[in-house]
């Protein structure tokens, strides 16, 4: 008859993560709402809009810069283009790496 001992292992590795999720964004609610109208313009499918088009729209409407000042077709696209870098950062994959992966025997005479 045979008897077969149950064999312990142990496994080590070390894990390192990339992430932006503890990221805390310091956007207001007014530069929220500025970026989305002007995305919304620019993006739309069936008619996107040019950047002094968008411009002469939000001073129409009576709004201005969070600086307080009219719009114009560089402030836009100014506008657009962080929004679309925050977006990118913020929404941005986590990296998640291992290493050093090992698995042997566990001894317990050496712990």
């Amino acid at each position: 008859m045979i008897i077969l001992t149950p064999i312990k292992w142990a496994v080590s590795f070390s894990i390192s993560i990339i992430t932006t999720k503890f990221w805390d964004s310091n956007y207001s609610e007014c530069q929220l709402y500025l970026f989305n109208k002007i995305r919304g313009l620019k993006e739309d499918i069936l008619t996107p809009i040019g950047y002094r088009k968008i411009s002469n729209i939000l001073n129409d409407e009576g709004l201005l810069t969070v600086r307080n000042t009219p719009f114009t077709n560089s402030k836009v696209f100014s506008i657009y283009q962080k929004g679309l870098k925050r977006e990118e950062r913020i929404n941005r994959k986590d990296i998640v790496e291992v290493k050093n992966l090992r698995i042997e025997p566990f001894d317990s005479h050496k712990y």
